[in-house]
């Protein structure tokens, strides 16, 4: 029964010494992307003159978000300095660190960026649905249940954004290659 009760404590205090173990670096580079953002937000975003007031430019939104992240980034990077991080650090560590924590987070990222830039190439229908069956595949959610909803989402999207609303992008090069009445169809709807 000793045995046991040794066993198990010394399970929940490796358990608790992983818990406890931090990776900071991540935190270090999210401040450092988000200091290099708001240097460089007044060439990216310029100043729109109207009278409406200040809150509607286009740089305001962009830099209270990245202002808010960099201030919680930089919360962490003082609690990091405050626990000596700089002396124990080794980049081959956080590098491997940050990228097991945070694994789920930044192939996530890479698929968006991916749906993003397939957006002009394939469509918005096309690139969502596939955007999101690799999102329920990933996480298993993969079946007729979830396939039916997000293609009746998707559907009342473009119906609401495209007929409704008159929200329109790009033509996409994909529906170019399709004869003139189809291509002109897909590009309105699709």
């Amino acid at each position: 029964m000793n045995t046991k009760s040794s066993a198990a404590d010394t399970l929940s205090t490796e358990i608790e010494i992983k818990v406890e173990e931090r990776h900071y670096g991540i935190y270090w580079i999210i401040l450092l992307g988000a200091c290099t953002l708001l240097v460089l937000l007044p060439s990216e975003a310029s100043l729109v003159n109207t009278k409406r007031g200040w809150f509607i430019q286009p740089m305001f939104g962009a830099g209270l978000g990245i202002s808010i992240v960099a201030a919680f980034a930089a919360i962490r990077v003082i609690q990091s300095l405050q626990q000596g991080y700089l002396k124990q650090f080794s980049l081959i560590e956080e590098l491997s660190g940050a990228l097991s924590n945070y694994r789920t987070a930044l192939f996530s990222a890479s698929l968006f960026f991916l749906y993003i830039n397939t957006l002009s190439v394939l469509g918005f229908i096309l690139s969502t649905l596939m955007f999101v069956f690799t999102l329920l595949w990933l996480s298993r959610l993969f079946n007729r249940t979830w396939i039916l909803a997000s293609v009746f989402t998707l559907l009342a999207m473009v119906l609401i954004f495209r007929v409704a609303v008159s929200v329109w992008l790009p033509d996409v090069w994909l529906y170019g290659l399709l004869p003139d009445q189809w291509a002109d169809f897909a590009n309105q709807y699709l």
